[in-house]
Order: structure tokens, then sequence, then C-alpha cells
């Protein structure tokens, strides 16, 4: 007999629609692979040294805000394998949308119905349509159509703004290279 399907929790918090907050964020490459540079030095001395690749996803990210005006970027560490950041949503910021074609929302309205896939404008969204692009850049400029470059999903962290809990997620940002293996 066939085990019973798995049920797992769902990472999300249930009343939470991710549309305001602050947010650590990580995001990985698909099988932890080192696509985006690499780290020189180490200890205190270690910085994380860019590539092509690595790049793309820096100039991605920083543009976030062009393109969803309710988000400010705070800390931001790129590594080989990986992507911390501090996301701030505050509605208050803007009054319009997302000025990216589709919201990674899967396109279209349909009358009476949202459209399946995250909220527009909220932390799912912004990583989705942040993910794809940066995916489309990265297959154009290595000729590699088709390639996924992200794990799928991402992990995030609702920071509390007492007891110094952004400070610490900051300097942990800051300081991972040179913790890096």
């Amino acid at each position: 007999m066939p085990y019973p399907p798995k049920y797992h929790k769902h990472p999300r918090l249930p009343d939470n629609d991710y549309t305001t907050g602050a947010y650590f964020v990580t995001l990985c490459t698909r099988m932890r692979r080192e696509w985006f540079g690499r780290i020189v030095g180490s200890g205190p001395d270690a910085v994380m040294e860019p590539n092509e690749l690595g790049r793309i996803v820096l100039d991605d990210w920083n543009a976030l805000p062009k393109h969803f005006p309710h988000l400010r970027l705070d800390q931001l560490q790129l590594m080989p394998d990986h992507l911390h950041g501090i996301i701030v949503l505050d509605r208050a910021l803007s009054v319009g949308g997302s000025t990216l074609r589709v919201d990674a929302t899967g396109a279209g309205d349909s009358v009476g119905a949202r459209p399946r896939g995250p909220v527009p404008g909220s932390l799912g969204a912004i990583i989705a349509a942040f993910k794809s692009g940066t995916t489309f850049r990265m297959n154009t400029a290595n000729g590699t159509p088709g390639q996924r470059y992200w794990q799928l999903g991402y992990h995030e962290r609702y920071i509390r703004r007492n007891d110094g809990e952004f400070e610490r997620i900051a300097a942990y940002i800051e300081q991972n290279p040179a913790n890096w293996r």
C-alpha cells in the first residue's frame, strides 16, 4: 500500500496579505549552483565579486522600486548561490500599481474573478516578477533559453520593529560574505 500523501504547512502567514511591512527575503539558485560570482578574501575582509549574471541580479534588484513605487529596498547581499535582502512595502509611498507588464499574476483581467497567483503588488508578486525578469536577462546573456536559475519559491521572514530585530537581520546580511563556507 502506498504511503499517504504528505501535507505540508504553507510557509506564509495566514493572516498577512504581504502588501505592507518589512521582510527579510532569501532567494537561492537552482541546486545551489554558484552562478553569481565568487567570494574574495576571508573573515571580515571577505567581499562578494559579482560576475555578469550577478550584476544582472543586482541591477534588477535595485530597479524594483521603479516598478513597484510602494517598495523601498534596505540591506542587500548577493552571494555566489543566493541573495539576502530586506524589502519594505508601504502603500503610503504610492497610489499606483506595478509598472511591470503582468505583475506576475498571470495576465489579463477576468470579469468577476481575480487571476490566480499572488496579489498584485504583494511580496509574492514582486519576487515572482524579479525572478522572471532576471531569468529572462540571464538566459539572453548566456544564450540558454529555458534555463532555470532560481530555486522554486523563496524564504521570507516578517521583520518586527521591536527588540532590534531589524538591526540584527541587517547585520547578518552585511556579514554574510565573512561567513561564506
